[in-house]
């Protein structure tokens, strides 16, 4: 998983953190969030550093870029870079339809989008055989 998902992921796990929902999955679920979030925290750090560099400030100092700037588009670009990382976080021990099956009747205000951001840290399971295992015929039928 790249750190691009993570980084954009965190929004949508705390909207799923936020469901109630039983106790051993939310626990689960719970364990798991503090993973992202710690990963959030070293990317989220990774960028404000990159941008101090790039502006030229020390921590505590306020720093800006200019809209199209080539200040700006460095950024961009080795910002880009950390995002298309691979992280080492592995993928929650759950399968995704568990967690959308226990959204269901809630009052949950969870999107599309939140639910596409979520996906990619869960088990798939097609037919209850695990996305893996399957080739791109079987995917076509």
């Amino acid at each position: 998983m790249k750190l691009g998902e993570i980084f954009q992921s965190v929004e949508a796990w705390k909207k799923l953190t936020s469901v109630n929902i039983q106790p051993k999955l939310a626990y689960t679920v719970l364990k798991y969030t503090r993973l992202v979030e710690e990963e959030y925290k070293i990317v989220e750090q990774q960028r404000r550093g990159l941008f101090r560099e790039i502006a030229g400030t020390e921590e505590g100092e306020d720093a800006q870029l200019e809209a199209e700037t080539p200040e700006l588009m460095e950024f961009v670009a080795r910002f880009g870079e950390i995002l298309s990382q691979e992280s080492s976080l592995e993928k929650i021990d759950l399968e995704f339809e568990t967690v959308v099956d226990a959204l269901d009747d809630k009052d949950a205000v969870i999107s599309v989008s939140d639910l596409a951001a979520l996906e990619p840290f869960f088990k798939i399971e097609i037919n209850n055989t695990p996305k893996e295992k399957h080739d791109e015929k079987d995917l076509a039928k």
